[in-house]
């Protein structure tokens, strides 16, 4: 059986969607969590240059949604076919579009940007996505993003829903579809086991 470590710094950030994936797989993997020295020590050796990496059996892999549609791939939720697969990766960077955006607002050092940044976020881009998103469920009639089960895409809009209801518990409120969905991963035996013990993080 393959060995697989994540390592990231000590966050959900970027490398949670990987996490949970493995987690879903039912895969145990080391969650090796570093401080600014280490990476700077680690990050010559690092390519692409940035965070996270997985490393399978010593291999280092790299881009935090490529990791989580490996892992997927590998353990039959990443889509069965071809345009399964195109259709849920396709899913997973337009919701990833969304942590770029709350990222960037998170980050920005201009106060006066940051505020508009963050509205933008809260007034605008999560209701859309929010309302496409209850769309393609509903359409789909699997209470999932696509297929008949849990994906990637879907374990990913939990991962990002969990930070968005931090600030606004009732953000699912008026679409229904996505709350049961939020639900339905967050419920997920295995998933649930490792949100019950992963460590606490702002982000």
């Amino acid at each position: 059986m393959p060995s697989y470590r994540v390592t990231y710094f000590d966050a959900r950030g970027r490398a949670e969607l990987a996490r949970l994936c493995l987690a879903h797989a039912g895969q145990e993997f080391e969650d090796r969590r570093v401080a600014g020295a280490e990476w700077g020590e680690l990050k010559p050796n690092t390519t692409p240059p940035y965070l996270p990496t997985l490393e399978v059996d010593g291999l280092q892999l790299g881009e935090s949604c490529m990791l989580a549609q490996y892992v997927a791939q590998k353990y039959g939720f990443g889509g069965d076919s071809d345009e399964d697969k195109h259709i849920i990766t396709s899913y997973v960077y337009y919701i990833d579009g969304l942590l770029t955006k709350m990222v960037t607002a998170h980050f920005e050092k201009d106060e006066e940007r940051k505020k508009s940044l963050q509205e933008e976020v809260q007034t605008k881009v999560v209701p859309e996505l929010l309302t496409k998103c209850e769309s393609i469920v509903s359409k789909n009639g699997a209470g999932v993003l696509h297929g008949s089960k849990i994906s990637t895409a879907d374990i990913h809009f939990y991962n990002i829903l969990f930070l968005v209801k931090k600030h606004n518990a009732d953000v699912l409120a008026s679409t229904p579809a996505l709350s049961a969905l939020y639900d339905k991963v967050a419920n997920e035996p295995k998933m649930a086991a490792w949100i019950a013990k992963r460590p606490e993080s702002e982000f």
